[in-house]
């Protein structure tokens, strides 16, 4: 079992590092009074942040009902969720504690109202309302701090971290030495996550982390996986990917699709050239995943996600060993999705001028109306080069015109 869950503090006297910041929360907590200010957590991933919400809601008797802000962007599903939260305060007649976890991750450009909203609205909350974000560095997130009570949390310090380290190699009569011990403690960055990550693999005999730093990029995290030689090092490498699991509802920019792990397996697998059969068992584990992250997602148990590591890590490993898998960012090899692409870069200017001349977008001319202008001039045989000099159009954007007649001819044969 990895360490980070045998030491997940039970109850909040567990837990260590941040004294002063877990006090303020628990007076806050205990004191509270219907119009009181929520809270508002600041401070890096693995200092105990939403760690010490859980706890206390189970220790002062509330339901916690917890949601991941950076997924509910737009007022609209803000007023949905939370509103009725406030008028009702339980369904079950117990007291409500609601959490909102990663608001700074809704202050990008797909926020269409949301921070504007829970600035609003937390004013009236009539239920205690934590919150927690990375970082105040952002305009937004400073407007939100103005009607909250904040409390900072800092990296657990390096002579915490040195004492507790001791602590776990004891209880698993296990030894590292001193120059092993300060490098897992100093590329942990105060995060006790990634502490007990890198020191289990260290005494596994495995560097499970390429260079013990506690991020790594998609790539490097999946190409580890695949390459790594027992089960444990292979977690690490995905325990510490620079990515996360994303809900597509929601909308996903480029970058957001390259750092959802399920995409980049998915992408890895099905753009490799392995057997039909290893392609479909390795598929068959990242379906049912998908599933629980579809379920997680549209019943707000964000407790569920530190599961699905677990799932991917050790579902997939066996089937995927000595099979040559790495990591692909698209979900096609490079002789298919290079035509492809030097389709698209050739019609880029074409489409931009087409959607200038009809007072539309390039996507919505690409889609909608060339493959109807393409039929028309192959039905009547029209020159693409007349359309050339008609419209005012370079040589490389009458090549790509001629080169989607060529394409709706060979179709038609």
């Amino acid at each position: 079992m990895m360490w980070s869950e045998v030491y997940r503090p039970r109850t909040v006297e567990q837990m260590f590092g941040n004294e002063d910041a877990r006090i303020n929360v628990i007076k806050w907590l205990s004191k509270w009074i219907d119009g009181a200010r929520p809270l508002l957590l600041v401070g890096p991933s693995g200092v105990g942040k939403t760690t010490l919400v859980k706890l206390l809601a189970l220790k002062f008797d509330y339901d916690l009902v917890e949601m991941n802000a950076s997924d509910t962007r737009n007022k609209i599903d803000l007023e949905r969720l939370i509103l009725p939260l406030f008028n009702n305060k339980s369904v079950s007649g117990r007291k409500v504690l609601l959490f909102l976890d990663e608001v700074d991750g809704i202050s990008g450009r797909e926020d269409l109202g949301g921070l504007e909203y829970l600035i609003k609205i937390m004013k009236e909350s009539t239920i205690p309302v934590i919150m927690a974000a990375n970082t105040q560095d952002n305009a937004k997130i400073k407007q939100l701090s103005k009607v909250c009570k904040t409390v900072k949390f800092s990296p657990v310090p390096p002579r915490i971290l040195a004492i507790f380290l001791d602590y776990v190699l004891r209880s698993h009569d296990k030894k590292l030495d001193v120059k092993e011990k300060k490098l897992v403690i100093d590329r942990s960055n105060g995060d006790i996550r990634a502490l007990l990550n890198n020191a289990q693999a260290k005494v596994a005999g495995y560097d499970a982390v390429a260079n013990d730093v506690s991020e790594i990029d998609i790539a490097t995290a999946i190409n580890g996986y695949f390459s790594s030689i027992n089960s444990l090092e292979a977690m690490n490498y995905i325990s510490h990917a620079n990515a996360t699991y994303s809900d597509p509802r929601f909308g996903m920019s480029s970058d957001e699709r390259r750092k959802d792990k399920l995409n980049a397996f998915f992408s890895s697998i099905v753009s490799s050239r392995i057997r039909y059969d290893s392609i479909a068992s390795l598929l068959d584990v990242l379906s049912k995943v998908d599933l629980v992250v579809g379920r997680m997602a549209k019943n707000r148990r964000w407790s569920l996600l530190r599961y699905i590591d677990y799932m991917i890590a050790y579902g997939l490993f066996e089937n995927s060993r000595k099979l040559g898998l790495k990591y692909n960012q698209y979900s096609m090899i490079w002789p298919i999705m290079a035509p492809i692409s030097a389709r698209g870069q050739l019609m880029k200017n074409l489409l931009l001028k087409f959607a200038l001349k009809t007072h539309t977008s390039k996507s919505i001319f690409g889609s909608l109306y060339l493959p109807y202008l393409v039929k028309i001039m192959h039905d009547n045989n029209i020159d693409p080069r007349e359309l050339v000099v008609e419209l005012n159009l370079d040589q490389k954007e009458g090549e790509a015109l001629a080169r989607e007649l060529e394409i709706m001819a060979k179709k038609d044969r």
